[in-house]
Order: C-alpha cells, then structure tokens, then sequence
C-alpha cells in the first residue's frame, strides 16, 4: 500500500469495508515477486545469512523443487547431484552444508516464528531431515502461487 493511501486514511473517518477494499485494491496493483525472490525472503525470514554455502545450496533446493515436479522419494538422487555439478564439489557436501543450515534455522527461530513462516508442519520436529525441510519450504510457496 503507497504511504499517500495510507495518509488518507489517517485524515477520514473509514469504514472497514472500504479499507478492505482499498487493501484489495492495493495488494491487485502489486507486481508479482518472481520465485528466486520469495525464496530469498523466506530464508531472509528465517535469519538463515546469506554468507553460509548451505544458504545458497537449499536456496537452489527449493527452486528446483518449486519449478520441477521431482518426487521427494528420489530428492537425493536428482537435486543433490546437480547441485554438486553446478558448484563443481561432491553431492555429500551439499547434503551437509545444506543440513547445517536448516540446523542454524532452528537454533536462531522459535517454534512460534518457524510456524509463522513454515506453517504447522515445520515445528513437529526440532531438527527436520534435509528433505522435509526443503519440501515444507517449496510446498508453502508453490501455495502462494
């Protein structure tokens, strides 16, 4: 919402129902945030930093679990490789850099924030496995599609 919008609402007297649709309004004229984005927001949400190669390896993760329809049964098979080839080091490193990130989540974030951003399903485990991580991330933004 533009701040002249929200000015305006501070000068009138307004009813919920226009406010709502002022909010309508507003949220229809925002562009849609492309997905490399909304994935780095998440993480950004999460106080997951930047500087960790786990960061940029399950960013990477989700993309490609967002844009393909990989089954998560042969998740290590398909992402993990071709992370590896794309940063020229071994699948096992990227499996272990991406766990040590996911592990900085959840010691930085409450289970009250980690539900906030992940939904219901990231607090059932205090240290979820790499894929459970990463599929909760994609499927909560494959919903706000």
């Amino acid at each position: 919402m533009k701040l002249s919008m929200l000015s305006d609402l501070l000068r009138d007297d307004i009813t919920l129902s226009d406010l709502y649709r002022i909010y309508k309004e507003a949220e229809e004229e925002e562009e849609e945030v492309p997905l490399e984005k909304k994935v780095s927001l998440l993480l950004y949400d999460l106080a997951l930093p930047s500087s960790y190669k786990g960061y940029t390896y399950l960013k990477e993760a989700i993309l490609m679990l967002c844009d393909d329809d990989i089954n998560y049964k042969t998740f290590t098979k398909n992402i993990y490789p071709s992370i590896a080839e794309k940063h020229s080091t071994t699948p096992q490193n990227i499996e272990k850099n991406i766990r040590f990130a996911i592990k900085k989540v959840y010691e930085t974030n409450t289970p009250e924030e980690l539900e906030c951003h992940l939904g219901k399903t990231a607090i059932a485990s205090t240290n979820p496995s790499n894929v459970k991580f990463i599929t909760t991330c994609a499927e909560k933004l494959r919903l706000e599609r």
